[in-house]
C-alpha cells in the first residue's frame, strides 16, 4: 500500500486520488456525527410535528431531521446566495447556489408533498412572519455568533410552543472558542426565561432546552 501511494504521489492522478480519499473521510465523519445527533433527535424531538432548521448549509442534517422526526412540516431556513456566493470556510464545493440546488433536489418529493418548505431568507426576518407558538421544535445551526443567537432565541421564545423544544449545534463552553457565543447566549436565555437544559455535550456539541411549565 505504501508503494502504491509513493507511486501515486509522483503521478498526475494523485490530486484526484487525494480528493477522493478526503471525500471518503469527510463522509465518514459526517455519518458518525449524524448518527449520534440522530439518536438525540429520537429522544428529544416529537414525531409528526412542525419543526425548523435555522442554517441549512448543504442540507446533510436536514435529511436526518426529516427521516428521524417524520414531520408534518419542516421549514429549512438559510440565506444561501443572498448572503454570499461562496462559503470560504466550507470543505470541497463552496458554492452557496450549488448547495441550495442540492437541498431542492434531495428534498424534491417532500417539497412537492408540502412537507418541506425551503426559505431563502435571513432567519431573523423570516421568523417574525410566523404566527406565535407555531413550531413544536427548532434546531439552530446558523451563524454561531453570540448576538445572532440571542436574537434567534428571543424570537423563538414566542414562535415555539410553550411545550416545545429549542435545540442546536456548537455547544462550546471554552470561552476562547470562536463559537462560544452559542453557549453564552443559551445559558443566559435559560436563566432569564425559566427554561431548563435537557441535554448538552461539548463532545458532540449538541444542546436541547425546554421551558419549565
Amino acid at each position: 500500500m505504501r508503494l502504491i501511494k509513493s507511486i501515486l504521489k509522483k503521478s498526475f492522478l494523485y490530486p484526484l486520488y487525494k480528493e477522493k480519499q478526503d471525500f471518503k473521510y469527510w463522509q465518514y465523519k459526517i455519518g458518525r456525527l449524524d448518527a449520534r445527533r440522530g439518536d438525540l433527535i429520537d429522544t428529544y424531538l416529537p414525531k409528526g410535528a412542525i419543526g425548523a432548521e435555522l442554517g441549512v448549509f448543504k442540507g446533510h442534517f436536514s435529511r436526518v431531521l426529516l427521516n428521524r422526526t417524520k414531520p408534518k412540516e419542516l421549514h429549512l431556513i438559510d440565506p444561501w446566495f443572498l448572503l454570499t456566493s461562496e462559503w470560504p470556510w466550507a470543505s470541497r464545493n463552496k458554492s452557496t447556489v450549488d448547495a441550495l440546488c442540492n437541498v431542492l433536489k434531495s428534498n424534491k418529493q417532500e417539497i412537492n408533498d408540502k412537507i418541506v418548505y425551503v426559505h431563502i431568507q435571513d432567519d431573523l426576518k423570516l421568523l417574525k412572519e410566523f404566527p406565535n407558538e407555531y413550531f413544536d421544535w427548532v434546531y439552530i445551526d446558523s451563524t454561531h455568533g453570540y448576538e445572532h443567537t440571542v436574537s434567534e432565541l428571543q424570537l423563538l421564545l414566542k414562535k415555539v410552543k410553550a411545550s416545545g423544544i429549542i435545540c442546536g449545534d456548537d455547544w462550546q463552553p471554552d470561552v476562547n472558542h470562536r463559537h462560544h457565543g452559542v453557549y453564552k447566549a443559551v445559558n443566559e436565555f435559560i436563566l432569564k426565561h425559566n427554561y431548563k437544559l435537557l441535554y448538552a455535550d461539548d463532545k458532540n456539541l449538541q444542546w436541547f432546552i425546554k421551558k419549565n411549565i
